[in-house]
């Protein structure tokens, strides 16, 4: 039978400050991502302490409430029971209305950092899990094709390989529409502007390097497809430009005239300067991380798994996200998330030693089902918001342990060529992608992670906390 989370959602809506205090909603995998018009409004303390509540966050301009694995049952249970409004990534369409009133009231108070990662989040959490169930399934794909039991030749190959790699070969179609979105441009208007970027004669004009110009203007042709950077720019120009016009368009022309402009202005301007532009950009930011690695791998490697969970926690990964993937679709392998393959396997394995040393019932059942989560699903918040920050101690351990899983992917170049999830059902096709020295990085963060907690991380004496009044309590 299935949950009601109604009182649970109304208390949320309650302790937010109300409904009439929220701009916006939206929710990613484990969190619920409020938008609100006075933050001091909103009773942290007493959102913490709600059941189904792991914990509270302010962060990329965002009220954030980490919920876990059931957010979107809440987040559908916050909309019935008030007039909020979600946003892109919630599925559904809705009016640009609540956007502009998002606009206008909250990023003036934002540090241009927190936007920056709000905005990345908000154009890739829409879709991650068509992301995450293809790149599973490319990475079974290697597995199968290596060990025999699937030739590459087959048309079954063939229908599988697609329906994995689809989503990344025309990638910048998905991100148009939620990138048109978040910078308030005509999402469908977007998409065209990225199928334009990579039909097929573009495509084939780039691979058999002909000379390309647009009224005689010279277009250095990228490759687009599974290319990032590019169609987010432009989607941001296509949101300025569309804003202007309506500007100075009369409303009954504007309808008609916006589409056409949009394709005949934007997309050469993408073409001819911002798809070039953003090339060399991320090329150079790739360099750097490239170099930074190969001066000193073991140190880069260690530094990045290690603090790998601290990003998690301020929602600064998706800044790294970009970057992996603009490798995956330049270099044609990516040599920075590998680092991290180690992680989330720390992170379960912290949580499953406070689950087997714990005597508290409810610390047990928030450790193992966190632990769960983590090795099984791939989901770490519930572990290090619900779990590991709360004693501290086991957090710094498994975040220095998997750093040395990262230094060791980082000394052997441990590198992967399709975009996968990371957890226990994959470890089949971590090994295939990844290499041998992937799986020793698992079995480090793993082992090291669960013997330190077990040995040096916990103990139920934790659990008691010093009062005012000088009296323990049991918690």
């Amino acid at each position: 039978m299935k949950k009601d989370f109604t009182k649970l959602a109304q208390e949320i809506i309650k302790n937010v400050g109300g409904e009439e205090n929220v701009i916006s909603l939206t929710h990613c995998i484990t969190r619920l991502r409020f938008r609100l018009r006075d933050e001091h409004q909103a009773d942290s303390d007493a959102i913490s302490e709600l059941s189904g509540v792991i914990k509270v966050l302010k962060a990329g301009g965002q009220y954030q409430v980490v919920i876990g694995n059931d957010v979107s049952d809440v987040y559908q249970a916050v909309l019935e029971n008030s007039k909020i409004k979600g946003l892109a990534g919630d599925g559904e369409d809705h009016t640009a209305e609540s956007t502009e009133i998002t606009k206008g009231e909250a990023l003036e108070k934002e540090s241009l950092g927190s936007r920056i990662v709000d905005t990345i989040s908000g154009i890739f959490m829409p879709f991650m899990g068509a992301f995450i169930g293809a790149g599973l399934l490319k990475g079974f794909l290697v597995l199968f094709t290596t060990v025999g039991w699937l030739s590459t030749k087959s048309t079954t190959y063939t229908i599988l390989y697609a329906a994995g790699d689809g989503i990344f070969s025309f990638l910048p179609i998905f991100l148009a529409y939620c990138a048109g979105k978040k910078f308030h441009a005509s999402p469908f208007l977007s998409m065209a502007i990225a199928s334009a970027m990579v039909y097929p004669t573009i495509t084939a004009l780039f691979t058999s390097h002909a000379t390309v110009t647009f009224f005689g203007i010279p277009v250095q042709l990228i490759s687009y497809t599974s290319s990032v950077l590019p169609i987010l720019v432009t989607c941001y120009v296509q949101g300025k430009f569309e804003q202007g016009l309506k500007k100075i368009l009369p409303k009954i022309v504007s309808g008609l005239l916006i589409p056409v402009l949009d394709l005949v202005v934007i997309l050469p301007l993408a073409f001819i300067v911002i798809g070039p532009i953003t090339n060399i950009a991320a090329n150079g930011v790739a360099a750097i991380i490239k170099d930074g690695l190969n001066i000193a791998p073991p140190i880069a490697g260690f530094a990045m798994a290690a603090l790998w969970p601290v990003l998690i926690i301020f929602g600064l990964h998706w800044g790294i996200i970009p970057i992996a993937l603009n490798n995956l679709s330049v270099l044609g392998y990516d040599y920075i998330l590998p680092l991290t393959v180690g992680c989330n396997f720390g992170i379960a394995a912290a949580c499953l030693a406070i689950f087997l040393k714990t005597r508290n019932n409810k610390v047990k059942e928030i450790s193992g089902s966190a632990a769960v989560s983590a090795l099984i699903g791939g989901v770490t918040e519930p572990g290090i918001y619900g779990v590991l920050l709360k004693y501290k101690r086991p957090m710094i351990i498994m975040c220095l342990v998997n750093g040395i899983g990262g230094a060791i992917c980082a000394a052997f170049h441990v590198t992967r060529n399709v975009q996968m999830a990371v957890n226990l059902l994959t470890t089949p096709a971590i090994f295939a992608v990844y290499g041998p020295w992937g799986i020793v990085a698992i079995l480090i963060s793993f082992i090291g992670t669960f013997v330190g907690v077990w040995l040096f991380g916990y103990s139920d004496k934790m659990l008691t906390v010093q009062k005012p009044n000088k009296k323990h309590v049991q918690l």
